[in-house]
């Protein structure tokens, strides 16, 4: 594995251009504030540290700084390291330490970028929840066994290179990812795309592009009536393609035409895995790529083997029942 950089306060948010602020008797070190847009918009006040902060501390200076005002409030100290994080709102905020840099960066600037206040809550509120859990940013619905995305893929040959080639391409979005993950894009229909291995290489995915107030499982106008994710599983079974890509802002959603090919006997609508890019930590960066990239689809790909091994998992837990009962 690749040696991983210490993010410093400096380059904390550096594109957001820093604005000094001034604190009466800061409990941290100020390195600088970053405004989300809109009125009473989002702030992001970035702090170093020489050692981890306790979360009440954390709590005490988030207070400090927020005096019950409209705007919401992350505080980001950087120490060791590491990151703590304390916000948005409350009053008795959430507070998380010991958290990778690059995720958190990766997070706030995802809220940063939203239209207003309100936006950059819902973006937060559909990324804090899981900050701290095993394995944050990658989301598995009956697709494959969680034990071979926790445990399983780490082994894998291609984890390193996968995830140096991912680690960059956590910052974009939309078919500028697509492309980043080595497909070239056809366009289907005015709401699909068709996912090419190479420029006349074999259909891996049906591809559809969502607007951030849509969503995959809802019937829209826009579909003709249907849902995003069953439309697009029309098209692909007509065009005999294995499976649907669902990209909406920094998630990636994966779908398998075929019915029973997850293990977890589901309907097809509700066998997926999904990457959020913006919540996965640097360390687990090449998810993106072992799971979405054109080496992931391609035939005997990464993919496939974790689907292989996932249901080899499934059919030993299924024995074991079997002698237990």
């Amino acid at each position: 594995m690749e040696a991983v950089s210490i993010m410093t306060g400096t380059e904390f948010l550096a594109q957001s251009s820093l604005r000094p602020v001034a604190l009466e008797r800061p409990l941290f070190a100020v390195r600088g504030l970053a405004l989300g847009n809109g009125s009473s918009a989002l702030e992001v006040l970035v702090c170093s540290h020489h050692s981890p902060p306790a979360k009440q501390t954390l709590r005490t200076a988030w207070k400090a700084r927020h005096a019950g005002r409209a705007a919401p409030l992350l505080l980001v100290v950087l120490y060791q390291g590491r990151a703590a994080l304390c916000g948005p709102t409350g009053d008795d905020p959430p507070a998380h330490t010991d958290l990778d840099p690059g995720q958190v960066e990766r997070i706030c600037r995802e809220a940063l970028d939203q239209p207003d206040r309100h936006a950059a809550l819902r973006a937060l509120r559909d990324s804090l929840p899981s900050i701290e859990s095993a394995l944050p940013g990658v989301r598995n619905e009956g697709f494959l066994a969680t034990h071979e995305l926790v445990a399983g893929a780490r082994s894998l040959p291609a984890w390193d290179d996968a995830h140096h080639k991912a680690r960059s391409l956590l910052v974009q979005r939309g078919e500028n990812l697509l492309r980043s993950l080595g497909f070239t894009l056809e366009r289907c229909d005015q709401t699909t795309s068709i996912l090419r291995l190479a420029p006349a290489g074999r259909k891996a995915a049906v591809a559809v592009l969502l607007r951030q107030d849509e969503s995959p499982d809802l019937n829209t106008d826009r579909f003709s009536g249907l849902s995003p994710v069953s439309y697009a599983m029309t098209v692909a079974e007509r065009e005999n393609i294995d499976y649907v890509v669902v990209s909406q802002g920094p998630k990636l959603r994966l779908y398998p035409v075929r019915q029973g090919v997850g293990v977890g006997q589901r309907g097809r609508t509700e066998t997926f895995v999904e990457v959020h890019t913006g919540l996965l930590r640097d360390d687990d960066a090449a998810f993106l790529w072992l799971l979405f990239s054109a080496d992931a689809l391609t035939e005997d790909g990464t993919l496939t083997h974790l689907l292989d091994e996932s249901h080899r998992f499934a059919g030993r837990l299924a024995e074991n029942l079997r002698e237990i009962i």
